[in-house]
């Protein structure tokens, strides 16, 4: 029996995700490498010095998992039915996964730092004044155990550290949820692969490498810390320039493979990989994402002098974050740019409301890091 074939051709799809998005898909990496790079540093030193910046790699990437959901609700045609993803649940969607595995992500980031503030916060609370009546409020269901920080900490670290391997297994899922999330969308050909799991898992170690760089410095300006301790702390911080650096040769592997496979698939693949080399993204491709992103904080980090050097350190870690970004935005928005249906290249139509709300979002996050250095117990009091 003969059946009739309909061809459809040069329909316009536009690109129905825009910025939000990606900045959402690039904030969580950022969060999880964070963690990741903090907590394994942890494991490779476990001295005491180590747990500021451990809180540093812990809390702020809760803060981030905590206020990321706004870019995402606020890119929803219908934000007021965000909360149906939580119990309509379709096994099928990647999306619906990914509600889960965040939502459990940010629930253990919370968790483990309470046990990783909750030495010093006992403590803090046997004193007079606002800040005592802050920590005793957050203690209200901790009791009120004896004993300094240390003995404190002692007693509970066995909890402490499950908590740690239970967040860090998180982390690591919630970088290959990225990954699976854009390769099940069988249409864009520049998703449409399981390298997608390694871009976001080496974006995620970079730019998290580079936050704590960037943010413990930050930090040690604005918290009062003991000479010694601070000169400790400052020698984890070129040892995380030691972790950026084979992180950025990492990222460079993988997305050199992941051109030279897009360049080899096909029409569709060979049409992606000229996105990056020579089209609409390729300005932004060589000089924020090459350039940028990898030759300059490699440059930078590459000896341990330049490493030592907190302004040098800065610099190589808003570079690669930039890097990071970029190369997520690129390959986010390129993949829509992609034409499924004809030969015309989709365009992203301005977004002026958005664009703001997701800068006054980043502006919320930065205020919220600023304050909880100024009201949490970051350094350790044994120390």
């Amino acid at each position: 029996m003969e059946q009739a074939v309909q061809h459809i051709y040069g329909v316009q799809h536009g690109v129905p995700l825009g910025y939000l998005i990606a900045w959402y898909l690039w904030l969580i990496s950022l969060a999880e490498g964070t963690h990741i790079v903090a907590h394994l540093s942890w494991l490779y030193y476990r001295e005491p010095e180590i747990r500021p910046l451990e809180k540093v790699g812990t809390f702020l990437p809760f803060i981030i998992l905590a206020l990321v959901p706004l870019l995402l609700v606020a890119d929803l045609g219908h934000p007021e039915r965000f909360h149906t993803m939580f119990y309509n649940w379709h096994w099928t969607s990647p999306v619906a996964y990914g509600v889960y595995i965040i939502t459990l992500c940010m629930i253990s980031y919370a968790v483990h730092s309470y046990y990783l503030f909750r030495p010093e916060l006992i403590v803090r609370a046997r004193e007079e004044g606002f800040r005592a009546s802050l920590y005793r409020l957050l203690l209200v269901f901790a009791g009120r155990p004896e004993g300094t920080a240390e003995e404190i900490h002692g007693r509970q670290q066995r909890r402490e550290r499950t908590w740690a391997a239970i967040s860090l297994a998180f982390s690591f899922l919630g970088l290959i949820y990225l990954g699976i999330l854009l390769a099940s969308f069988k249409g864009r050909v520049m998703w449409h692969s399981t390298i997608m799991v390694f871009i976001f898992t080496s974006f995620g170690l970079t730019s998290g490498a580079a936050f704590l760089i960037l943010f413990t410095h930050l930090k040690n300006i604005l918290v009062k810390t003991p000479e010694a301790v601070l000169a400790r702390q400052r020698y984890y911080l070129s040892r995380f320039g030691v972790v950026l650096k084979y992180s950025l040769i990492a990222q460079a592997a993988v997305l050199f493979v992941y051109l030279v496979m897009l360049y080899y698939t096909g029409t569709g693949g060979h049409l992606a990989a000229k996105v990056f080399l020579s089209g609409a993204r390729s300005l932004q491709f060589w000089i924020l994402v090459v350039a940028m992103g990898l030759i300059v904080p490699f440059g930078l980090s590459v000896h341990r002098r330049l490493r030592d050097n907190i302004l040098v350190a800065c610099l190589a870690a808003v570079a690669a974050m930039v890097g990071t970004f970029t190369g997520v935005v690129g390959i986010f928005l390129g993949g829509q740019s992609l034409p499924l249906t004809g030969f015309r290249w989709e365009h992203l139509a301005p977004e002026p409301g958005k664009m703001a709300f997701g800068l006054i979002t980043m502006a919320v996050m930065f205020a919220a890091f600023l304050v909880s250095y100024k009201v949490l117990p970051y350094e350790n009091l044994e120390g």
